[in-house]
């Protein structure tokens, strides 16, 4: 039979900073910030046109216009960007994919505004360009 060489007073020592370093995760658990549930609104000449949710896995397209002024709108997980449009200087493509609020994409020539938007307030109050 093999003899444990740890004493007793081991075994309490491991046992305490076990339960320690379980009750700081618990802890821990508890007061961490829980990820908003963060959407983007398309807006179109100021009015609301769709809301679209950012989450991990969710993919679509979305196709504002017709045959010319058109713009393509692509969400992929949580962001969301506009991928293609015939304006004539693309600011709304070269913008590139946003995910945090209160960030927005403008496109000028069609009036489409694309902003995230979270029920969780923002660390952000404004920003300056």
């Amino acid at each position: 039979m093999v003899k444990s060489s740890l004493t007793a007073g081991d075994k309490t020592l491991i046992a305490f900073l076990l339960l320690g370093s379980l009750g700081f995760l618990v802890y821990q658990w508890s007061f961490w910030p829980q990820q908003a549930v963060r959407s983007a609104e398309v807006r179109v000449n100021g009015r609301l046109v769709q809301t679209l949710p950012l989450r991990i896995g969710y993919t679509q397209e979305l196709r504002i216009g017709g045959q010319t002024e058109y713009a393509i709108i692509e969400i992929k997980d949580d962001k969301i960007r506009i991928r293609q449009d015939d304006s004539p200087r693309q600011i709304g493509v070269q913008t590139g994919w946003i995910s945090q609020p209160p960030q927005t994409i403008v496109n000028l020539p069609y009036r489409i505004v694309v902003t995230v938007v979270s029920a969780a307030p923002s660390e952000i109050d404004a920003i300056a360009h």
